[in-house]
């Protein structure tokens, strides 16, 4: 009898594999909820930006081509392209893909080249110097007040302002 009870303490691997796979489907189904509750598809989106510009920064310098992030304001997605010749082709799928914002997040507008642009497609060159097209990308969501990304023409780098800001000083 005391053999019976000593085997009967515990959980078998079944049940403990059951339990992992209910908690996991209920992570699975409660993760996008708290995501977006948090706010964090606009900052998340804002990250994966400045990721692309600074790859593309270092990818124009490091290959010596003339890269473009391009930007359809209409249908919030961006992509990046690479000069070929005469034309900008796509950059190769093992490196980029084209991006669609989540769904609630949005281009406010591009002030790019100093002209304030809120539909259409817009771009942001890379030149092998280290050079970048002044660009100021306007992200919003519905629950904040949105981010503002500043591109450095000189440096490639990027800022991220809290809010709407038309105008930096002297920094983009």
């Amino acid at each position: 009898m005391r053999r019976k009870a000593e085997s009967q303490q515990g959980f078998t691997f079944v049940e403990l594999t059951l339990v992992l796979l209910v908690l996991g489907i209920v992570a699975a189904l409660a993760f996008p909820t708290i995501r977006s509750l948090s706010g964090s598809d606009l900052k998340l989106s804002a990250r994966h930006l400045v990721r692309t510009v600074y790859f593309l920064t270092d990818r124009a310098a490091a290959t010596k081509r003339i890269y473009r992030l391009n930007y359809d304001l209409e249908r919030h997605e961006y992509w990046a392209t690479v000069r070929s010749g005469e034309e900008f082709v796509p950059v190769d799928a093992a490196f980029f893909t084209r991006t669609k914002l989540p769904e609630t997040v949005r281009f406010t507008d591009v002030i790019w080249k100093d002209q304030k642009r809120t539909e259409g497609e817009v771009y942001t060159d890379f030149y092998p110097v280290g050079r970048v097209d002044k660009t100021t990308l306007h992200l919003t969501d519905a629950e904040s007040e949105g981010l503002t990304l500043v591109v450095n023409p000189i440096t490639g780098r990027i800022k991220v302002y809290d809010g709407y800001l038309e105008e930096i000083g002297k920094e983009g």
